[in-house]
C-alpha cells in the first residue's frame, strides 16, 4: 500500500500542498515512472486544480472509484459517514437524540440483506467495480488520517468506520426512495391493524366525507422540494455549429444530495467530468467531449397508493378479484423488525405487508382519511423507484455518451432514472429535453376507471394529486410494457423526449411545455404535477405554469428578441450567465404595477392584528425597486413578505382577473384581484419589517446570506430568491430570524454549469455554490460560496493542458 507525490506546479496557495499531503505515507517519484502496477488491486492517480477538483485517472473502474471515494473523503467524510448510519437503521444506536426510531424501522426492513444482494446482482460487472472502488478509497483515507484527525465534526465518533460497498448499497436503496417510499415513512412504520378480537362490524363504520382531501401537502414529497433549471440551447439560436447548457439543480446544501465536482479518465474507455451526490462513482450531472447535460426534477409520481376491501372480521385479510376472474382472500404479512439501541439494547417492531408494499396509516397524511379497518378499508403503496436498481448503470452509460441521439437511446434502454427529467445539448448543436424516467404504468383511463365507484377516498387522495387505485381487483395492477425493462413501469414508447434545433427548458414544470413551439401531449397523468385536470370526460391539456417556468420562457424570448438589451439575438456563455444570474422577479414583473396602483388610490393597508398602516414610504421604495433579487436590490425582502401572505396557488389562476389560456401559456394568468387578502399582506410585510427595525429599503445583502464556519463564522451575502416569487436563481432558507433578516441559505444553487463546444472540446464555465467541502477545515469550504456570490464563473479545466495549468500541489498516487 502507497501513497506517492508527484510534483507539479506549486500554485501561489502553497498551504494548499501542505493540506493534500499532511498524514500521507510514501515518497516523491520522478513523473516520468509508470504510475500503475498491474499487482496492486486500486490504483488511481488524483490531481486537484482551483477549488480542490480532483482529476481522477486508472486503468479500471475499480481505480476510478477508489480515487473518487478517497478524494470525497478528504471533503466530506462526515456527512456520508452519518449518512451510512442513517441508511443502515442505525440511527438510534449511534446518533443519540439525532437518531429516529421510525427511520431506523423502515431503512433496517427496507435495506434487507436480500434486497442488497437483489440490487448487487443487477448491476453491470463496471458498476460494481466503482462502487467497490469507492468503498475501499473511503476507508483508505480513513485508515491513513485516522478517525481521530478527520473533520471535527465527526472526529473520533464511533460511527466513522471504514466501508463496504454492502454500507454504499443501503446509501443507493435509500436515495431510490426519494420520490416515494421515503416520503411515506411515518405513515409506513404508524400503521398497525385494529386489535383483532374487534368485529369490524357496521358499528365501526363511519360516515365518510365526499370532500377533496384538501390540506394534504404534496411539497412533502421530497422529490417535489427540487427548485431546479435547465436551458438547453441549439445551434439555431447559438449562431454556432454547436448547442449550449445551462444547469442548476436545486438542492439541500447539506446531506446526501449534496453535489461534489470531479473529472474522471480511464483512457480509451471514459473521459467525463461534473458533479454527483455523495457515494456516487459516475457522474451524474456534467459533459465530455461531446455532450452536456442536466437534470431537474420531474413531477411525474413514482407511486401508487392501492385501497384494500379488508375481509369482514379479518383486518389481515382482503378481498381481491385475480385476473382470471376468481375472488380470493389474501394475508396481509407481518414482518417483525429489530432495531439496535444505545449500549447494546434491542427493539422490536412490526411493520405490514401487502402483494403491492407497506401497508400505510394514512390518517397521518390527513385526520379526513380511514384508520385501518374503518369501512372494512386499508391502505397500502407501491412504489416504482423501489424496484429499479438500474440508477447507478444508467449514469455509467450516460457519461460515455456521444451525442443527444446517443443519450437518447442509453436513457431509453435502460430506464433507470428514479426521479428526474434530462435537459442536454451536444457538438452537433441539438438541445433535447426527456423525461426517460421510472413511472408507474397507470393510463388516464385505468386510473379513472379504479378510482370510479370505491367510494369517497380514492376520489380525495387523487383530488390531493396522490394517484390511487382500487385495490380488489387485479384489473388495477400496473400494467406493462414490452420495451420496458422492469415490469409495471411506461416503456420508452410511453414516455416524452423532445429534440429540437432551437431551445427546450425545464423550470419543474411537466414535460407539456419544454417548447412552447412544440407542445407534448397525450402521456399518462401520472407524468403531470396535477392529476385532475387531466382526468374526465373534459380533461385540459395543460394548468397553469409555475412562475419560476413563466420566468425561464419569458428570459428566453427576451433574449432571443434583444428585449433584455444585453445585445443581440443569439445565445452564448456569457449572455446566458447574465440572463440566469439575473434574478428578475417575475411575479413583481406580473402584479406590483397592481398593487402599486392600488396603493396610490388607497394607501392605508390594513392588518391582521387590527387597525392599519400607511403604505406610502413602502410603495415608493417598491415603485424604484428594480424588480430583481441580486445583492444592491432594495426593497425586494418587502415585497418577498407580501407575496409569501397572498392567498395564491401555482398552477390554478383564482388570483387572477384574466385566467389561463392553453393557447398564451406563458403571459396567463395575469391582473392580480386587488382584494383584503393582498392589501393585509401588504400591510402586514411592512409592519413586520418596521417592528424590526429593519429598512424598507435595506439592500438583500444585508438580509440574505451564508455562512463560512471555516472562517469566524462570517456572513456571504447571497443573491436569490423564492421560487414562489417566480425567482429563476432559487435560494432560501427556513425563514426569518428574530431580528428580521433571513436564516442562512440551505436550499438553492448547487452544481451550476454553462457548458458549450469548440474544436478542442468542451468550453465550461461552472460554480458549485456551497464548495467542494462540507468540513470547515478545508481550504474549499467556501472559496467557490464567494465566488457565487461575486456572479464570478469558474473555468474548468477538463484537457491535460488545462489540468496542468491549475494543477495545486503534487499528483497522489493511490495504489493498494
Amino acid at each position: 500500500m502507497s501513497i506517492d507525490m508527484l510534483p507539479q506546479r506549486v500554485p501561489r496557495l502553497a498551504l494548499l500542498t501542505v493540506a493534500v499531503s499532511v498524514g500521507l505515507s510514501g515518497c516523491f517519484t520522478d513523473g516520468d515512472d509508470d504510475p500503475f502496477d498491474s499487482e496492486t488491486t486500486y490504483a488511481a492517480d488524483i490531481q486537484r486544480t482551483e477549488f480542490g477538483i480532483p482529476h481522477i485517472t486508472a486503468q479500471d473502474y475499480k481505480g476510478l472509484g477508489y480515487g473518487v471515494g478517497y478524494a470525497f473523503a478528504e471533503d466530506n467524510i462526515c456527512s456520508l459517514a452519518r449518512e451510512v448510519v442513517v441508511a443502515s437503521g442505525q440511527s438510534m444506536r449511534y446518533l443519540g437524540d439525532d437518531g429516529d426510531v421510525d427511520s431506523d424501522v423502515f431503512y433496517t426492513w427496507y435495506n434487507s440483506p436480500e434486497r442488497r444482494a437483489s440490487f448487487l446482482a443487477a448491476q453491470d460487472p463496471e458498476t460494481i467495480d466503482a462502487v467497490t472502488g469507492y468503498a475501499a478509497g473511503y476507508s483508505r483515507y480513513l485508515r491513513d488520517t485516522g478517525v481521530d484527525n478527520i473533520n471535527p465534526d465527526c472526529a473520533g465518533a464511533e460511527w466513522v468506520r471504514e466501508i463496504t460497498i454492502d454500507d454504499l448499497l443501503t446509501v443507493y436503496g435509500k436515495a431510490n426512495l426519494r420520490g416515494g417510499l421515503s416520503n411515506f415513512v411515518r405513515s409506513i412504520v404508524a400503521a398497525a391493524p385494529p386489535d383483532q378480537d374487534m368485529t369490524m362490524d357496521s358499528s365501526r363504520m363511519r360516515t365518510v366525507s365526499p370532500e377533496p382531501v384538501a390540506d394534504f401537502d404534496n411539497s412533502t414529497i421530497n422529490a417535489m422540494k427540487g427548485g431546479s433549471n435547465a436551458y438547453a440551447f441549439g445551434s439555431e439560436v447559438t449562431g454556432t455549429d454547436s448547442g449550449i447548457l445551462y444547469g442548476n439543480p436545486h438542492e439541500p446544501w447539506e446531506g446526501v444530495q449534496r453535489f461534489y465536482e470531479f473529472h474522471l479518465t480511464l483512457p480509451g474507455e471514459l473521459d467525463v467530468m461534473g458533479a454527483a451526490q455523495q457515494g456516487q462513482p459516475f457522474i451524474n450531472i456534467g459533459f465530455n467531449k461531446d455532450v452536456a447535460w442536466s437534470h431537474t426534477v420531474s413531477t411525474a409520481k413514482r407511486f401508487t397508493l392501492y385501497q384494500l376491501s379488508l375481509v369482514n372480521g379479518d383486518p389481515m385479510k382482503y378481498n381481491y378479484q385475480n385476473s382470471d376472474g376468481v375472488f380470493e382472500q389474501r394475508d396481509i404479512e407481518e414482518v417483525e423488525v429489530t432495531i439496535q439501541l444505545p449500549d447494546g439494547g434491542e427493539r422490536v417492531e412490526s411493520l405490514y405487508l401487502s402483494q403491492y408494499g407497506p401497508m400505510l396509516n394514512v390518517k397521518a397524511l390527513n385526520d379526513q382519511l380511514p384508520n385501518w379497518g374503518d369501512n372494512n378499508l386499508a391502505y397500502t403503496i407501491r412504489d416504482a423507484a423501489s424496484e429499479n436498481p438500474r440508477a447507478l448503470n444508467q449514469w455509467r452509460s450516460m457519461n460515455k455518451a456521444t451525442s443527444v441521439e446517443d443519450l437518447v437511446d442509453r436513457m431509453q434502454d435502460t430506464l433507470g432514472l428514479g426521479f428526474v427529467n434530462t435537459i442536454a445539448t451536444d457538438r452537433y448543436g441539438k438541445a433535447l429535453y426527456a423525461d426517460i424516467s421510472t413511472v408507474p404504468h397507470v393510463t388516464k383511463q385505468q386510473l379513472e376507471s379504479c378510482s370510479a365507484n370505491a367510494g369517497p377516498f380514492l376520489g380525495a387522495l387523487i383530488a390531493a394529486d396522490l394517484p390511487a387505485l382500487n385495490g380488489a381487483t387485479a384489473a388495477c395492477e400496473w400494467g406493462n410494457d414490452a420495451d420496458s425493462p422492469q415490469a409495471g413501469i411506461f416503456g420508452r414508447s410511453n414516455l416524452p423526449f423532445l429534440i429540437r434545433d432551437d431551445y427546450v427548458a425545464n423550470s419543474n414544470d411537466s414535460y407539456w411545455l419544454s417548447n412552447p413551439q412544440q407542445p407534448l401531449t397525450g402521456f399518462s397523468p401520472l407524468l403531470r404535477r396535477r392529476l385532475t385536470p387531466f382526468l374526465g370526460p373534459n380533461a385540459v391539456e395543460g394548468v397553469p405554469l409555475l412562475m419560476r417556468s413563466r420566468m425561464g420562457l419569458t428570459q428566453i424570448s427576451d433574449r432571443l428578441s434583444n428585449t433584455d438589451q444585453l445585445g443581440g439575438t443569439t445565445f452564448n456563455l456569457d449572455n446566458m450567465q447574465d440572463v440566469v444570474y439575473g434574478n428578475r422577479s417575475y411575479v413583481a414583473e406580473l402584479v406590483l404595477d397592481d398593487v402599486l396602483a392600488d396603493c396610490t388610490t388607497n394607501p392605508m393597508m390594513p392588518l391582521t392584528s387590527g387597525g392599519t398602516i400607511d403604505a406610502t414610504q413602502a410603495c415608493n421604495i417598491l415603485s424604484n425597486w428594480d424588480r430583481r433579487n441580486n445583492l444592491d436590490s432594495k426593497g425586494a425582502h418587502v415585497f418577498r413578505e407580501f407575496w409569501r401572505s397572498v392567498d395564491f396557488t401555482e398552477t390554478t389562476d383564482d388570483a387572477f382577473n384574466v385566467k389561463f389560456d392553453i393557447n398564451d401559456p406563458v403571459n396567463t394568468p395575469r391582473d392580480l384581484i386587488i382584494n383584503d387578502n393582498t392589501r393585509q399582506a401588504l400591510g402586514d410585510a411592512i409592519s413586520y419589517f418596521n417592528d424590526k427595525n429593519i429598512a424598507l429599503d435595506a439592500s438583500l445583502a444585508d438580509l440574505q446570506y451564508v455562512i463560512d464556519a471555516g472562517s469566524n463564522n462570517e456572513k456571504i451575502s447571497m443573491h436569490g430568491g423564492l421560487g414562489r416569487e417566480g425567482i429563476f436563481n432559487v435560494a432560501q432558507g427556513p425563514g426569518l430570524n428574530e431580528d428580521g433578516t433571513y436564516k442562512p441559505i440551505t436550499n438553492g444553487p448547487t452544481y451550476m454549469q454553462t457548458v458549450t463546444f469548440d474544436s478542442n472540446g468542451p468550453v465550461v464555465e461552472a460554480l458549485l455554490a456551497y464548495s467542494q467541502a462540507s468540513d470547515s477545515t478545508r481550504p474549499y469550504h467556501r472559496d467557490q460560496t464567494r465566488r457565487y456570490s461575486a456572479k464570478d464563473w469558474i473555468r474548468l479545466p477538463f484537457s491535460k493542458t488545462e489540468v496542468n495549468d491549475q494543477a495545486i500541489g503534487g499528483t497522489i498516487q493511490l495504489r493498494e
